[in-house]
C-alpha cells in the first residue's frame, strides 16, 4: 500500500496460483495406491473426487472471508460462529437416525441446519450485544458450537455402533465418493453463493472498515449482513452436507492470501477461492497416499496443519 492505495496482484501471481492448482489437480488424479490406474478409476472416483475438493476449498475458505469481513476478526470462520455446528447437527442426526437419503438430501439438511444456526447466533447476539458486535456473534457462535456437539454426541450414545462408527467417520472429514452425485449435487448452492459474494465485494470492503462509515457511504448494513451471513451459512452449510466437517479451511486460507493481496476483497475473494482449492486438494492427496493402502480423514490432515498455524496467529497477537 503507497499513498492509501492498494497495489492490485500482478497478473504473474494469478496465473502462478492457477497453475499451481491445476498441477495439485493433476496429482490428485494420479495420486493412490494403484500405479496406473484404468480409465474407470479416473472418470468415477478420482475426477469427482477432485471436483469435490475444488468445490470444498473455495466454499470454505469464502465462507471464512464473509465472516472475517463481517464481525471485523481474523479468528472468525464458519466453526466459530456455529455455522458447521449447525450443519453438522442436522446432517449427523440424519445419518444417526438411520434415514436413507439422497446425497440432494445431506446437502438440503446441511443447509437448513447452518440457516438455523445463523438464525439462533444472530438473535442471540442482537438481544444480548454489549459494546462489539463482532465479539458478541463470536461469543453466541462458540455457544452453539458446544450445545450442538452436545446433543450430537447425545444421539450418538444412544444409537448402536454401526451408527456411530458411521457419524465418527462422517465428522473426520469424508472426500470418498464413487460417480458424480456429490459433486453434481454440491455444485449448485457453491456457485450461486460464489456469484453472489463476488458482486458484494465491494460491500465487504466498506463493512469491514466499521458500520458507521458504511452507514455514511449508503451500505443498508443490517440488510447486506443477513444477506451476506446467509451466503456464508450456504456455502459451509451445503459442503458440510456433503463432506462432513473439514476445518481450518476457512482461518487459514484468507490469512495466507491476504498477505499477497492485501485486504481489498474484490482480489480476496477469488484469491481465497484458489487458495481453497490448492490447500484441500493437497491435503486431500495426502489423505489418499500417507497411510496407502488405507485412507486418512481429510479432517485429520487438515487439523493437524490448521492446529499449528492457529496457535501461530493466538501467539502473534491476531485481534
Amino acid at each position: 500500500m503507497k499513498n492509501g492505495i492498494v497495489s492490485r496482484p500482478s497478473s504473474g501471481f494469478w496465473m502462478l496460483l492457477v497453475l499451481f492448482v491445476i498441477l495439485a489437480g493433476a496429482l490428485s488424479l494420479l495420486a493412490g495406491p494403484m500405479d496406473n490406474p484404468p480409465e474407470w478409476v479416473i472418470m468415477r472416483l478420482r475426477l469427482p473426487r477432485l471436483i469435490l475438493a475444488l468445490l470444498t476449498g473455495s466454499a470454505l475458505s469464502i465462507s471464512g472471508c464473509i465472516l472475517q469481513s463481517l464481525l471485523r476478526n481474523d479468528l472468525a470462520t464458519p466453526y466459530t460462529l456455529g455455522i458447521s455446528a449447525g450443519a453438522g447437527l442436522v446432517a449427523g442426526s440424519v445419518i444417526v437416525s438411520g434415514l436413507i437419503i439422497p446425497v440432494m438430501g445431506l446437502v438440503a439438511a446441511g443447509t437448513a441446519g447452518a440457516l438455523l444456526a445463523v438464525a439462533l447466533v444472530y438473535a442471540l447476539a442482537y438481544r444480548t450485544r454489549r459494546g462489539d458486535y463482532g465479539s458478541t456473534l463470536l461469543l453466541a457462535g462458540i455457544t452453539m458450537n458446544l450445545v450442538g456437539a452436545s446433543i450430537l454426541l447425545l444421539f450418538e450414545y444412544f444409537s448402536d455402533a454401526s451408527r456411530i462408527m458411521e457419524i465418527v467417520r462422517w465428522m473426520m472429514g469424508d472426500m470418498a465418493v464413487i460417480g458424480w452425485g456429490k459433486p453434481v449435487f454440491l455444485l449448485p448452492p457453491v456457485i450461486l453463493g460464489i456469484a453472489v459474494v463476488l458482486t458484494k465485494t465491494g460491500v465487504l470492503n466498506q463493512i469491514s472498515q466499521g458500520d458507521d462509515i458504511a452507514h455514511t457511504r449508503g451500505v443498508s448494513v443490517n440488510l447486506e449482513r443477513n444477506l451476506l451471513l446467509a451466503v456464508a451459512a450456504l456455502l459451509a452449510g451445503s459442503t458440510v452436507g456433503v463432506v462432513g466437517p473439514v476445518g481450518f479451511v476457512g482461518l487459514m486460507v484468507p490469512h495466507i492470501m491476504r498477505r499477497f493481496v492485501g485486504s481489498d476483497y474484490r482480489y480476496l475473494v477469488p484469491a481465497s477461492a484458489l487458495g481453497g482449492m490448492l490447500l484441500v486438494i493437497l491435503a486431500d492427496s495426502i489423505s489418499r497416499v500417507v497411510i496407502s493402502p488405507a485412507e486418512l480423514p481429510i479432517g485429520i490432515v487438515m487439523s493437524l496443519i490448521g492446529g499449528p498455524f492457529f496457535l501461530v496467529l493466538l501467539l502473534r497477537g491476531v485481534r
